[in-house]
C-alpha cells in the first residue's frame, strides 16, 4: 500500500467509532509524559541539579556584566533555570528510558486498534514491562545517535530502520531489545522510503496543528500513530524484506 492508502485505512479505522477512544488515549499518553517531566524537574530542584534564577542574575554570574538599566525590568527579572551538566546527562537518560515505557503502550494501543481490540488503558501497558521497554528505547536511541555521528543521512537511515521496534514489542513482548531492533531492521529493508513518504504526507496536517497552537495534535497524533500501525500491519502481510515496487514508490510520493 502507498501512503495515501495507509492513511485512508487508518482514517477508516478511527471512523469506526474509535475517535473518542483514540483521543482519550492520547491525552493520557500526553499527561503521563508531562507528569514525568514535572517530576524530573522537581528532582532536579531538590537535588541542586536545577537552580532557579533570573536572566539578569545569570548574565551577571556568567559574564560579570549586568543588563543595561534601560532595558525593561520584565526582561531583567525573567525567570530561568540553570541545569548542571551532570543533571542534564542523567535527565536525558531517564527521560529517554521513560519515553520508551510510554511509547510501548502507545504502539500497543495502535496495533490493537487495527485489530479491533483497543482500550484506553493500554497506553500504560509499557509499565508492565518497565525495564525491557525503557531499555529498548535507550538502545535504539544509542544506535541512531551512533550512526548520526558519521553523517546526517546514516542517522536518518538508522532512525527508519528501527521504527518498527515498538510495534514488534507489542506482538513479541518477550523478545530482547537486540532481537526487536534486528527484526525491525530486517522488515524495513526496502521499505524505508515508503515510511518516509507516509511521514511526509502528514506535513500539511502538522502545519495546521501549529496554526492552532498545538491543539490539533490531540487529533493528528492518534491519526499518525494508527497510520504507523497500519504500515506495520501491511509489512506483516508481505514477505519479510521484500522490496517495494517502483509503482508504490511513485504513488507514495
Amino acid at each position: 500500500m502507498n501512503a495515501r492508502t495507509i492513511r485512508e485505512r487508518a482514517w477508516n479505522k478511527l471512523g469506526e467509532g474509535n475517535w473518542l477512544r483514540a483521543v482519550l488515549a492520547y491525552l493520557l499518553f500526553w499527561l503521563a509524559g508531562m507528569v514525568i517531566s514535572s517530576l524530573l524537574t522537581q528532582i532536579g530542584v531538590r537535588t541542586g541539579g536545577i537552580e532557579a534564577t533570573t536572566l539578569g542574575k545569570y548574565i551577571m554570574a556568567k559574564h560579570g556584566i549586568d543588563i543595561p538599566p534601560e532595558l525593561p525590568a520584565m526582561l531583567r527579572d525573567m525567570p530561568m533555570n540553570i541545569t548542571t551538566p551532570g543533571f542534564r546527562v542523567c535527565s536525558a537518560i531517564v527521560s529517554n528510558f521513560m519515553a520508551g515505557v510510554l511509547q510501548a503502550g502507545w504502539a500497543l494501543f495502535a496495533v490493537a486498534m487495527m485489530r479491533n481490540g483497543a482500550h484506553v488503558m493500554q497506553v500504560f501497558s509499557g509499565f508492565g514491562r518497565f525495564l525491557s521497554t525503557g531499555w529498548l528505547m535507550l538502545l535504539q536511541s544509542f544506535f541512531v545517535a551512533l550512526w548520526s555521528l558519521l553523517l546526517v543521512i546514516p542517522g536518518i537511515v538508522a532512525f527508519y530502520s528501527y521504527r518498527l521496534s515498538f510495534f514488534l514489542k507489542a506482538d513479541h513482548p518477550d523478545w530482547s531489545a537486540c532481537k526487536l531492533l534486528s527484526e525491525s531492521k530486517r522488515m524495513m529493508k526496502g521499505h524505508k522510503w515508503r515510511l518516509a513518504c507516509l511521514d511526509a504526507s502528514f506535513i500539511g496536517w502538522i502545519l495546521l496543528c501549529l496554526a492552532t497552537f498545538g491543539a490539533g495534535f490531540v487529533f493528528i497524533s492518534p491519526y499518525m500513530n494508527v497510520a504507523n500501525a497500519a504500515f506495520y500491519e501491511d509489512l506483516l502481510d508481505r514477505p519479510t524484506g521484500a522490496p517495494t515496487s517502483f509503482d508504490d514508490l511513485q504513488e507514495g510520493a
